[in-house]
């Protein structure tokens, strides 16, 4: 015999399980013995700005492009072991690395509409910067003209971060030329700047010009080909871009040095091991565009080809 409650319930349309779950979901549910259950209450959660707080600290002091190592380190060594070893270099090194720290720093301040987190680290670092960089004036007064010629490049990216475009391909342009331009800088803090026209001992030396000119076509691949690994892996422009880019710069070294005069050719050895390598690059831009590779496996192999060609370099 149906229960008073049941029969309400069914002369209503609804079964005694619609009307237990109708129940449960207006309030609290009751457990087998009739004791109120106590609500479940979600956990507390951290709020976000606490939370990105550490984060955005550490991203002001320490800057997430971490392919930009090899850009840094490669055109200073290679500058500094073909010019050979000197004093300066030490302090131009602290200055070169300090500065870049320093550098990527006030692009995150300026593109984060100035905010306090990020100017500390670009006040430490520029104290830093200036200290090293009075000491390689001391030791090399001449290395000053060195200034006016990095000054634009340093304007033009700057101007990019204000506007919130520091990832923009002009903007990797920009910063790789003034890159590759420190392999001339320390070759000119070495012994070949100790006649005392430091950029003019660097400027006419052809290999130096030539290193520099292979770093700065290579890096600027890496660009382009790192872009179409993530931001830009669904752009067919891109990947005819890079794969196009690649292919030129081959052909550049492969044509260009014989119609040079002889004392500018590089070796014929060191020609072919560069036109092999920037074919090694044409192939890579082709094979793994558009694919899913994670970032760190992508910078493990550029590492690889900064040290191949730093060697091919350094035969010269």
């Amino acid at each position: 015999m149906p229960t008073p409650v049941a029969t309400a319930s069914t002369t209503n349309g609804a079964t005694p399980m619609a009307n237990a779950e109708s129940l449960s979901s207006a309030g609290p549910a009751l457990d087998p013995v009739g004791v109120r259950a106590e609500p479940r209450r979600a956990p507390a959660r951290t709020p976000r700005a606490r939370r990105s707080r550490p984060n955005k600290a550490r991203a002001a002091w320490i800057p997430k492009q971490h392919g930009a190592w090899a850009m840094l380190t490669v055109p200073l060594l290679v500058g500094a072991i073909r010019s050979g070893w000197s004093l300066a270099h030490v302090p131009l090194t602290v200055c070169w690395i300090v500065g870049y720290l320093g550098f990527a720093a006030a692009g995150l301040w300026l593109r984060s509409g100035r905010k306090e987190v990020y100017l500390t680290p670009v006040l430490v670092y520029a104290g830093v910067s200036l200290v090293a960089g009075l000491a390689l004036l001391a030791l090399r007064p001449e290395l000053a003209w060195w200034a006016p010629v990095f000054a634009p490049f340093a304007a033009v990216s700057l101007w990019y971060s204000s506007r919130r475009r520091d990832r923009a391909l002009g903007n990797d342009v920009v910063t790789i030329l003034a890159a590759s331009l420190m392999t001339l800088v320390a070759a000119s803090a070495g012994r070949l700047g100790e006649t005392g026209n430091a950029l003019g001992a660097a400027v006419s030396d052809a290999p130096l010009v030539g290193s520099t000119l292979a770093l700065a076509l290579y890096f600027v691949g890496t660009s382009l080909y790192v872009k179409t690994l993530i931001r830009e892996r669904g752009s067919r422009a891109y990947r005819r871009a890079s794969i196009a880019y690649h292919a030129a710069a081959t052909v550049l070294w492969a044509v260009v040095p014989s119609l040079l005069p002889a004392e500018l050719r590089p070796p014929q050895l060191t020609q072919g091991l560069l036109v092999a390598f920037f074919a090694v690059t044409t192939a890579r831009a082709a094979v793994l565009a558009g694919r899913r590779i994670r970032p760190m496996k992508v910078g493990l192999g550029e590492i690889a080809l900064s040290v191949a060609l730093a060697l091919i370099l350094l035969a010269w």
